[in-house]
């Protein structure tokens, strides 16, 4: 495990909820189901809203998303950042 998320697993009590800001192409209309899809398939049931509000950049290029979900330990945490980060549509995960 490297050192960025070693020093997580010490400051965060699992399980926690945890909000993942997920930037988008605008132009691939099913990102957002794209990224619910691989956290569902990480944490089961574990998405606090389905329906994020979006928010659109100022030039209209990308939209981000704050999706909150249960995470309950560290490796799964590292899975959903991998996974969504590597998603075509995924242009930054915070």
């Amino acid at each position: 495990m490297s050192d960025q998320y070693a020093k997580l697993e010490k400051l965060i009590e699992f399980p926690s909820v945890i909000g993942f800001r997920v930037i988008v192409d605008a132009s691939v209309s099913n990102a957002l189901l794209e990224v619910l899809k691989v956290v569902d398939t990480i944490e089961p049931d574990s998405i606090k809203d389905r329906n994020p509000e979006p928010r659109v950049s100022s030039k209209g290029n990308y939209v981000s998303y704050t999706v909150s979900v249960k995470v309950r330990n560290i490796d799964n945490l590292k899975a959903i950042y991998t996974k969504i980060g590597s998603l075509g549509c995924v242009k930054h995960i915070i």
